[in-house]
């Protein structure tokens, strides 16, 4: 009785393993879609945040089995919203204030991400990701008060930075269409005169992917 305990656990281990070798040993180059909304905030004030909409797509190519060279890029714009900068930013005065003024803003960066995702396989259908790496933009920020005077103004200039964030995956049956939800965290610095919290904010996107190959889902 033993024996027969003993194979057929080396048979359900050896069943275990052929199926997630079917599963996740055929792997593929994925490109995606994907639209959501970035947090915006050009006050530095936490409660003066907004949302505007964020597009753009991303694509894959990969290492090992968990691992993906991973690059992405978006495009977030934002015209004619209102905006507070502190008077001391204002006036050019650098010292501390508490007073805010109103303004007018346009805003708009492009971003390119490029770094790793790794996938945990956490069932058949399911897959949860964590990607890091660099961050490229190109931004363009308008800042005018109510009466017309401008107070910033930022002509594509090119920032460098980081990212970081997570992904949630479904797979769907025998298909190579996944969709996926992604949160992502994007830091970058500037000397340019706006407010780096324009800059340094999250991203939350859904999408549609298309792995080039099947996946032996």
């Amino acid at each position: 009785m033993k024996n027969l305990y003993f194979a057929l656990i080396i048979l359900l281990f050896v069943s275990f393993n052929n199926v997630q070798a079917q599963t996740f040993n055929k792997k593929s180059a994925f490109i995606s879609g994907l639209v959501g909304a970035a947090s915006l905030n050009n006050s530095g004030v936490s409660d003066h945040n907004s949302f505007a909409l964020t597009f753009g797509g991303s694509f894959g190519i990969p290492l090992t089995k968990n691992l993906f060279l991973y690059t992405r890029s978006s495009y977030t714009s934002k015209s004619n919203f209102q905006s507070y900068y502190n008077e001391s930013f204002v006036t050019s005065q650098f010292q501390y204030s508490d007073r805010l003024a109103l303004v007018n803003a346009s805003f708009s960066q492009l971003v390119i991400n490029s770094g790793l995702l790794y996938n945990f396989y956490v069932s058949k259908f399911l897959t949860l990701g964590v990607s890091g790496g660099a961050t490229f933009a190109v931004l363009n920020q308008d800042a005018k008060m109510v009466g017309g005077h401008v107070i910033s103004n930022v002509d594509n200039e090119a920032i460098w930075g980081a990212f970081g964030g997570l992904m949630v995956e479904k797979g769907w049956e025998e298909s190579n269409i996944t969709t996926f939800a992604e949160a992502q965290y994007n830091y970058a610095q500037s000397d340019a005169a706006y407010h780096s919290n324009a800059l340094n904010r999250m991203n939350f996107t859904i999408g549609v992917r298309y792995y080039l190959d099947r996946r032996g889902f």
